[in-house]
């Protein structure tokens, strides 16, 4: 598989690859490899806020609508 990167990308994997002492190609296979294994259903849900309003009957026409008698 081919990619296209500017070259400012492939200095920057090329120097992180030599401080970490692996191939650009181990460093790129890493790098996707974590970020594919990242699994949504691990993941915390959001917090969404509870709100308690209590009991609420239905709604009656002239709640809804001004022309209603």
């Amino acid at each position: 598989m081919t990619i296209e990167i500017s070259t400012e990308t492939e200095a920057r994997l090329t120097r992180e690859a030599q401080t970490r002492g692996v191939s650009v190609d181990a460093l790129v296979e890493q790098i996707l490899g974590d970020r594919g294994s990242v699994d949504r259903a691990t993941e915390p849900a959001a917090k969404v806020p509870i709100l308690h309003l209590g009991v609420i009957g239905a709604l009656r026409r002239r709640d809804i609508y001004d022309d209603a008698d």
